[in-house]
């Protein structure tokens, strides 16, 4: 039988992380949070940044890779440039192989800690998923899960079912933005680049100090054009832009990615009718899920961010938990 063995040849790696079989590594792109466009997302933020040093590797069965993690490492933590990191195991592993190459896996995770107080963290379930590889795996090692709550809902139903699932003060507001927005659509069938820049344009006029640069947009750019989500853009009838929403999808779920709202159009907020809509077109694709994003409860977070996962619950009575493991350095099983 083969050797169990670490590639962190960091080209040969990503070149294995490019042609990874969806099939074959079920978990390297099952949610926009873990998968494809959370890491080329990030990647993006830390090459402006320097933030995190990449560590990325691959656990190799003789020449075949069956365990994939796009690794990162700061002063704090191993993640996956300050995400939980993904630990994609190859579907076809017997339970005894299995057992090895997480060994192998954790085993070259604690040499990239360096033992000199960084975390490790992984990424687990999410929503109603049974725990996969890396969930038991991280049990064995003793690891700690931390549950984070996230709003999404069920977009498989028709539009007058999610709109009856709104906050009640909600559903006045979106019928009020349906008559005040104009809808643009970005996606494969439409990818209309200039277009598209309006929303990076409107982004930076709207967040100043909080824009992004352009390797950023152009991760939503790649993402939206391939046929991976949508960006939609509500304008007024005298032709401003009031709105820009981008949803990511993976897995079955769409992911709310970014929403710009000019607040000062309106004495009325604009944002609820695009992420309805947004919501009702992300079903029209296919998806099942509507992710919104994780919420805090009161005392957990900064009142903005506490605020903006009350304006996230109004759209769905559905919350999921994600998983993220806490890996101790010392071992375990």
């Amino acid at each position: 039988m083969p050797e169990i063995a670490i590639n962190d040849d960091p080209a040969a790696v990503r070149d294995l992380f490019t042609k990874a079989d969806p099939a074959a590594f079920p978990d390297w792109d099952c949610h926009p949070l873990s998968g494809n466009f959370a890491r080329a997302l990030y990647a993006a933020i830390n090459a402006e940044r320097l933030d995190h040093e990449p560590c990325p590797f691959a656990v190799m069965d003789g020449d075949r890779p069956v365990l994939l993690a796009d690794a990162s490492r700061n002063a704090d933590a191993v993640s996956m440039y300050g995400l939980p990191l993904v630990l994609a195991a190859h579907s076809e592993l017997g339970a005894k192989r299995r057992k090895k190459v997480f060994a192998a896996a954790f085993a070259h995770l604690q040499g990239i800690a360096q033992s000199d107080g960084r975390s490790i963290r992984i990424a687990g379930t999410f929503a109603d998923n049974p725990m996969g590889a890396a969930d038991l795996a991280c049990i064995d090692r003793l690891a700690a899960p931390v549950s984070h709550l996230h709003a999404a809902a069920d977009v498989t139903q028709d539009e007058k079912d999610i709109h009856k699932a709104l906050r009640a003060s909600f559903r006045s507001l979106v019928n009020w933005g349906r008559g005040q927005l104009q809808m643009c659509y970005v996606n494969a069938d439409t990818p209309d680049r200039a277009l598209f820049d309006a929303l990076p344009a409107f982004h930076t006029a709207i967040a100043g100090a909080g824009a992004r640069g352009d390797a950023y947009w152009d991760v939503f750019w790649n993402e939206v054009s391939e046929g991976r989500g949508e960006v939609s853009l509500g304008f007024l009838d005298d032709g401003s832009l009031a709105s820009g929403t981008a949803i990511i999808d993976a897995g079955g779920i769409s992911y709310y990615a970014s929403g710009v709202y000019d607040r000062e159009k309106f004495d009325k907020p604009l944002a609820h009718f695009p992420v309805f809509d947004s919501m009702v077109r992300a079903g029209s694709r296919g998806n099942r899920l509507y992710d919104l994003g994780e919420i805090f409860p009161a005392g957990t977070a900064d009142d903005k961010e506490v605020q903006i996962g009350f304006f996230k619950k109004g759209f769905t009575s559905s919350f999921h938990l994600r998983t993220v493991w806490s890996v101790p350095l010392d071992g375990g099983a």
